[in-house]
């Protein structure tokens, strides 16, 4: 295989590993129904998740191959400076998870959205709004309306 078609391989093949480890911990969570709980199991939305995931990977994996990719591992300063802003989304990802365990996941989703709205150049205006909004969606849908609990 040559360079070009690795790039989008590598990422589709992440996708992959990243899509069966879910699945592997929503089926253990269950995906159907229990006795005491009509309805999906709670593992059934992660499952579901999972699947598209995995489903994306492999498309990705297929299209590198068949037409080629991206080449990501070169030496031009713009993909250099993408590498380290990469670097830096994964710092973020990993202070809110440790936010989420410390401290609270709204407290963490809110020190995401700030900052990788700030690393990404977006105005205080637009960053403060962002994450007011993101927040309050997360808080509406998944704990009042689905009665989802965000906590470890």
């Amino acid at each position: 295989m040559n360079k070009k078609i690795w790039g989008d391989t590598i990422t589709g093949l992440c996708f992959i590993i990243f899509g069966l480890a879910f699945l592997a911990g929503s089926i253990a969570l269950g995906i159907g129904p229990h006795k005491q709980v009509p309805g999906p199991g709670p593992g059934f939305f992660p499952a579901l998740c999972a699947g598209f995931t995995i489903f994306f990977g492999i498309w990705v994996v297929y299209e590198s191959i068949k037409k080629g990719s991206a080449d990501f591992f070169g030496n031009d300063p713009e993909q250099l400076s993408n590498i380290k802003l990469i670097a830096f989304t994964v710092l973020v990802f990993v202070i809110f998870m440790g936010i989420w365990y410390f401290v609270n996941f709204y407290l963490g989703i809110v020190a995401l959205c700030l900052i990788c709205n700030r690393a990404f150049s977006r105005s205080w205006k637009f960053n403060v709004i962002f994450s007011i909004v993101v927040t309050g969606l997360l808080y509406l849908v998944f704990e009042r309306l689905l009665s989802v609990q965000f906590e470890i």
